[in-house]
Order: structure tokens, then sequence, then C-alpha cells
């Protein structure tokens, strides 16, 4: 493995406490300095020289290096009368990429980690303070080589040489060392300057470059974003009752990425499509947090902030502390307790009566839930707990129902339910603490409470756990009785995905299948959740004033972005309303495209459990459809939805179970 300057400039930027760069690094500064790392690492492998009036190619020999070689290659392709500054900038133009593909080397060589939400973490390799390299020997980590060149006598490196006056013609250095600091190693930093012979030419091009700033266009005040034609009084009210991914994407296609909805008497700002989610995943931590609907849903939980309302450092915390007991290998680990689980309910529905798809599901999903992040197996309370959610989203979030809802005897009921659930999930875990064994999510949360009180206080345990349990079952339950749903209507995908599930648990291999040993199904589960889209927009507070689609939308504004405006735009998803699970093959991958396909939301607030949910997803429909036959009651039913923040399945589609053959029992632990 070679480290390349442009990995370790951005080590020596990442912000840990956020995970990610910081916000004062402007998008075009990281762009020209990860330029100027690219072409110091060409000029260091001999491939460019520099001089005052050009840059020239030495030797065009690719370093089967994707970071280098398109630079490389437009080096060699391109005009050869120009200078450094010429080449920084239009290395620049790939700067994005340059970032994208370097922090993605960290990760896959294990100097980062990341969660689902895209922050970046030192891995444990890191933390060591020593990066193994390709030919086995180490190399010392960054920040500290740095730091002991600098505040020591000794000759550098070369590298280092290059890194540190990179480093400094960037700014970066300035941000790591304190003033103090600065002042005291000016003579030093000054002496490693004369040893840079690399970089003699290229850093004043990399510090032109960095005043050259684009000009930002001159941006059209709120007043004139565009507004949905609605009825008098009522405005889209009745539109918006519907499916709100079809109708942010109508809007999206009228209107443009950014609009106005009136209902009734709430305004909404609109933020809609592949831009959205884009700057959402960008810029949304700069300028957006989440807005007061989602503090007063922590509070209905029980909880004075649960992980959806916590916003910098806490929230970051909170999720690297709950990353691990939510990845698919929690369910690797508990295997057996998943499998018996699902067949045990499978069980249930063979005894000859029409079962309710929706409540039996939920039953499962939840009884999964419940072994895999708690360590319990929660029999009872899936209806509880979702008349909980479901009260408190309408109430609080999408404000569809009065307040005065949440009153409702069923709804106490539901919250008593829950509350002697959580005290179950608390004594299991304090009987299993001498007994040891694989970790779960409350074990985890559990451990943080204990070392940060503060952080995670003890009156907030409830709200807090029951919010993953809860998100579990509306995610993962919702799905598969929608996939269960539209598998009946499509036998010949339903023959393949049992075809499929056949070869699976034959082979005794399914103890940790990987998605590509389940390739019809994930696909089919996939095209389920652009269709159902259960999570098509989240609500946010905008903290600082930003220019989005060439409109100023101000600080204090209120905004919905709009992520599932995008599964419906037919440039992006052909025949949009058709049912295509080969939308996502290789050779068509339709939502590859950045910003159109996001099932599990994006940004900072991304779905933590999404590959734990897919797998989930996945291999409980190939459960049902190796071990049943199963047939629609009655023939031929349409779904009934329930629209409002996300879809829901409606009671009424049920069907008839009979055993296809025998259990089979070669799964192993």
């Amino acid at each position: 493995m070679t480290i390349r300057f442009a990995e370790e400039i951005l080590l020596l930027i990442l912000d840990e406490e956020h995970g990610d760069l910081p916000e004062s690094y402007s998008e075009h500064l990281l762009d020209i300095v990860v330029a100027g790392a690219v072409l110091m690492d060409l000029a260091l492998e001999g491939r460019i020289d520099t001089d005052l009036e050009k840059l020239v190619l030495v030797d065009s020999t690719p370093l089967e290096d994707e970071l280098l070689d398109p630079t490389l290659a437009d080096v060699a392709t391109g005009p050869g009368d120009r200078n450094a500054d010429y080449w920084i900038a239009r290395t620049a133009e790939r700067g994005k990429e340059i970032r994208e593909r370097a922090l993605s080397r960290l990760v896959e060589n294990g100097i980062l980690e990341t969660d689902a939400g895209g922050m970046f973490f030192s891995s444990a390799v890191s933390r060591s303070r020593r990066y193994p390299t390709r030919d086995g020997r180490q190399m010392e980590e960054v920040r500290l080589r740095i730091m002991r060149v600098l505040f020591s006598d000794e000759i550098p490196d070369p590298r280092d040489v290059v890194l540190i006056c990179l480093s400094d013609a960037s700014g970066v250095l300035r941000r790591l060392l304190t003033p103090q600091e600065r002042i005291r190693l000016r003579e030093r930093i000054e002496q490693i300057r004369k040893l840079d012979l690399i970089g003699r030419f290229l850093l004043p091009a990399i510090r032109q470059n960095q005043l050259a700033a684009p000009t930002p266009p001159a941006a059209r005040p709120p007043s004139e974003i565009p507004e949905v034609k609605g009825l008098p009084f009522l405005g889209s009210a009745l539109s918006m009752t519907g499916d709100l991914s079809v109708f942010f994407a109508r809007q999206y296609r009228e209107l443009g990425p950014v609009f106005r909805v009136r209902a009734l008497n709430r305004r909404l700002l609109v933020l809609a499509g592949p831009e959205a989610v884009q700057f959402l995943q960008r810029q949304g931590k700069a300028h957006l947090r989440t807005g007061n609907e989602w503090l007063r849903f922590s509070w209905e939980m029980g909880a004075s902030k649960t992980i959806i309302a916590q916003e910098g450092p806490p929230h970051v915390r909170m999720r690297k502390t709950m990353a691990p007991g939510l990845s698919p290998q929690c369910l690797h680990e508990r295997m057996p307790d998943f499998m018996r689980i699902t067949r045990t309910e499978i069980a249930g529905w063979l005894q000859g009566g029409p079962v309710t798809a929706r409540s039996a599901l939920q039953r499962m999903i939840t009884r999964q839930a419940g072994a895999l992040l708690a360590n319990l197996d929660m029999v009872d309370g899936s209806d509880d707990l979702d008349r909980l959610l479901g009260t408190i989203l309408d109430v609080e979030v999408a404000r569809r129902r009065p307040r005065w809802w949440l009153k409702l005897p069923q709804v106490s009921r539901a919250r008593k339910s829950y509350r002697a659930l959580f005290e179950e999930i608390m004594a299991v875990h304090e009987r299993r603490k001498p007994s040891g064994g694989p970790s779960n999510v409350v074990d985890d949360l559990l451990d943080l409470h204990r070392r940060d009180p503060r952080l995670l206080p003890e009156e907030d345990l409830p709200g807090v756990v029951g919010s993953i349990l809860i998100a579990a079952l509306h995610t993962a339950a919702y799905t598969v009785v929608f996939a269960l749903y539209e598998a009946l209507k499509r036998p010949r995908f339903l023959n393949a995905m049992r075809a499929e599930a056949d070869a699976l648990f034959d082979s005794g291999t399914a103890a940790a299948p990987p998605l590509s040993r389940l390739d019809v199904t994930n696909r089919f589960a996939m095209e389920t959740m652009r269709v159902y889209s259960i999570t098509p927009a989240v609500l946010r507070r905008v903290t600082n004033s930003f220019v989005f689609a060439g409109h100023t939308i101000p600080a204090g504004a209120d905004i919905v972005i709009a992520y599932g405006a995008a599964h419906h735009l037919p440039e992006h998803f052909p025949d949009p309303q058709r049912f295509d699970i080969d939308r996502y093959t290789p050779e068509r991958a339709e939502h590859r495209a950045a910003g159109v396909y996001v099932p599990f939301s994006a940004g900072a607030h991304s779905c933590l459990g999404k590959g734990l949910a897919q797998i989930q997803v996945a291999l409980t429909l190939a459960t049902i459809f190796h071990e049943t036959d199963l047939e629609m009651r009655p023939p031929g039913y349409r779904l009934k939805v329930s629209y409002g923040l996300s879809p829901r399945p409606a009671d009424s589609f049920r069907f008839v179970a009979r055993r296809r053959r025998e259990r089979d029992t070669a799964l192993t632990a």
C-alpha cells in the first residue's frame, strides 16, 4: 500500500470530533489542496517536472494508481506549453473525485473507518500511530511524523519535506499549530522550505490558485421561489395525502429542485431530487440541523434527545457507539436465534386460516429485532410499538393529528406496554452481565451511559432504546410486507426468488449469506424500497443561509428535504411506475447516479442500520419463500396504503400459507 500525499493531507485535515472535513475549508480550497498533492506525487515519482515557464512531461508510464494516473494522462495528452498554475486549476476540476477516492482508499486499507452516514474516524490501525505498507514495513502516522520533524533538528525524509511544505502552502499547518507554536517554529519551517526542490514552482501556484476562488453567481431572493398551485385555504393538502414521493417528483419536474408548498395554515419550503440529496451529503452539517419536531418526538419517546435530534460531537459519539451493534455482523452472530424466530412464526401461519400480513410480519420482525438488538425474544408488543411510533410521528412531526391524540387510551396503553418491555430488557442485560457473549447495541448504550452519564443520562435510556427498536420495526417490517405483496402479484419473480432461496438453504451455507447469494431477492427488495419510499422526506431547520438552485435559502427557515422524489423521476428511473428489478443489474445500475436512490435517508442522520436491514429483509423473504407456498386472500387483492410521513400497509392484506417442504435442518450456527 502506497499512501499518497492526497491521502495524508486529508488525514491531517480530517476533523474526527465531527467525523468529516472541517466546514472552515471551502470546496475550492480542498480542490486546490488535493490537486497540488497529486502533482507533487507525480513530480516525486519522476513523471513531471516544472519551472517558472511550464510544466513538462518526463515519463508517461502509468503508475497503476487511480489517484495519479488520470492527471498523468491529462498532462501527457494536453497542451505542452502550460505552467503549474494551469495544471493546478485543471486538476482541481477533479478535486471532489480525488477526495472521495482518497478517503475510500484510507477506509479500504484500514486506516480510517466509516459509518452509514459517511462519517470518518481513525481505525484501530490508525490509533496505533503506524500504518502498514505494501512491503510489510510500517509507516509512522502522518501527524506524529510531521510534529516530530518540526519539533526536532533531525534531517527529514524527502516525502516529509514535501508534505510539510504542501501543508504550509495550503494553510493546513496553521490549523495544526497554536499561534505560539507557529512563532516558535517559524525558522524551522523556513529551513524545511529550502530543502523542498520538488515544490519550488508548484507551491507558489497552489497559493495563487487559492486566491482565485470562483465568484458565485448572484442568487435570487427567497420571495422568488416558485409556489405549488393549490386550492383556496386547503392549498395542496389534499394532494399531499397520497404518496409524498410522487407528489414531490411531480413538482420537481414542473418547478425545479426548490419550491414552496402550502397545506392549510402550514407553508413548507421544499428541496427535492438528487440536487437536494447531494447538498445534504456535502453541506448539510454546515447549514442544517434537526428541527423542533424531532425534539418533541424525543420527548414523547421519554428522552431529552434521541440520536435523530442530536447534532455535532454528541451525535457523532452516539453514532460511533451504536454502529457496531447495528451492523450486519450482529445478525451473523445471532443467526440461530434469527432463524428459530423466523421459522417459529412461519409455523404459526400453517394452521389453515388466513393470516393478516401486516400484523404477522410486524410480530416476526419485532421478535427478530429484539433478539438482534436487545438479546430479548419480544413475543408480544409489536402492535403497541407500531401504534406508539405512528401516533407520535403523526402528531409531532407530520402534524396530521391534534396533540390530544397522544392522550387516547390505546396510546397510553402502548406507552405502558413499552415501559414494561424496556424494564424487561434492562433485567435481561443485568442477568447476562457475568456470562459475557457477543455484545449488542443495548449493551453498547449501557456502557456509554456508565462512561459518560452526561451524554446519555439514565432517564434518556428508555427513549433511546425504544427509538432504535421502533425504527427497526418501521423500516424492515413495512418493507417485507410491501415486498411480499409485490411478489405474490408476480409469479415469475417469486419463482426466481424461491429457486435462489432453495439453492442457499440446500447448500447449508445460510449461516452468514452475503447479499450476492440472494441477488434476485435483494434487487426485489431494493425495487420495493424505491416504489414504497419508507423515508420519502425529512424536516430540517436552516442554521446558516445558503444558495440552492440559484435561490437564497434563509437562516431560520424550516425546510423539507424530499429524498424520495428522485425515485420517481423518469430521467433516472425510466417508466418509474413500473416495478422493475433489473434496474439494479450491473448493466443498468440506475441507482448508482449520485443522489437518485436514497431508501435509508442521507447525510449525517442517514440510517445506521441500513446494512443490517438489507440482509434482514432479504433473508426473511428467502426463508418464507423456501418454506411456504402463499396465496393472496382474496386473489387479485389491491393493497391499500396509508400515506403520511411514510407509507404504511393497510391491515386488510391477507394470505394463506401452506408448508412447501419439511423444515430445512442444514442451517448451522
